[in-house]
């Protein structure tokens, strides 16, 4: 088959699979997969959530008959062999981000509104590693040499750190060419930095701000913040997305409304945090 063949095959796959690539990414976007270290246990070291979803995408890859190797719940793959060893790479990642505030959706299932799917996952990367993987599926279907092995990782820790794949490279070599369906096609070569601080205090005597807080992941812009202060509220001025409320006891309690975004694109989201910050 040429190239123009294989499109068109490729095409009609996806006329005569769409309902059931919609249905294994609903599978997926079910699970709630955040991180939850507190929870981690042997076989799911990030938590339960990415253990489950990681399970289920090594379900469907075995369904289409591909050899499944799930490494202790850090990571897993999915294999299908070619004329060679040397191996093309597919990498996706089945953990996200908590669903946070302000969805009109329910964020753990897909819904379909004008030709888009929504819910938590379905575009970072629950989605697009499911129509990878099921065009891993319609290539092993057609007339097709493939002089080198195939490797579908599923990531279960991208959002926080990939210690996954830290794990994968100490234990396995690296395909000879990887993809990632998780960045604006055809080439991401990198990624902007990322810093984690942690701002400690000594008790302040007859403190003015009692509580606070903001945000849910690190990776995101926070669309939510507040806090709890010693003041008046009818005395604290108004201001845009700000909201202040009599907290009873002498306090008031300030919120923030920003927009989410996330981190890769600040740009298009507003800091709860900066908001309340600056008030």
């Amino acid at each position: 088959m040429d190239r123009k063949e294989i499109v068109a095959a490729a095409e009609a796959y996806w006329d005569d699979h769409r309902d059931a690539i919609v249905a294994d990414i609903a599978k997926l976007v079910e699970i709630p997969s955040t991180e939850d270290l507190a929870a981690a246990a042997p076989g799911a070291p990030y938590g339960p959530g990415p253990a489950a979803a990681l399970d289920a995408a090594l379900e469907i890859a075995e369904g289409m008959g591909m050899t499944v190797t799930n490494c202790e719940g850090h990571i897993g793959f999915a294999d299908l062999a070619g004329k060679t060893e040397k191996q093309l790479g597919i990498i996706g990642h089945v953990d996200v981000v908590p669903a946070g505030p302000g969805w009109s959706f329910e964020p753990f299932k897909v819904t379909e509104k004008d030709g888009y799917l929504m819910g938590r996952g379905c575009l970072d990367d629950k989605g697009p590693s499911v129509v990878a993987l099921h065009a891993v599926k319609c290539l092993s279907d057609l007339d097709v040499e493939r002089p080198y092995a195939m490797r579908f990782i599923f990531g279960a820790n991208e959002e926080t750190g990939m210690a996954d794949v830290t794990w994968y490279l100490e234990k396995y070599e690296s395909p000879a060419f990887l993809f990632t369906p998780d960045a604006d096609f055809p080439v991401c070569y990198g990624e902007k930095g990322g810093y984690d601080g942690c701002i400690t205090s000594a008790p302040i005597a007859d403190p003015v701000i009692l509580d606070i807080s903001g945000g849910v992941v690190t990776n995101a812009v926070p669309g939510e913040a507040w806090a709890v202060v010693r003041a008046d509220a009818s005395a604290l001025p108004g201001a845009e997305r700000i909201t202040v409320a009599d907290a009873g006891d002498g306090t008031a309690r300030i919120d923030a409304a920003g927009v989410n975004a996330h981190a890769a694109w600040p740009e298009r989201g507003i800091s709860a945090i900066m908001l309340l910050a600056n008030y």
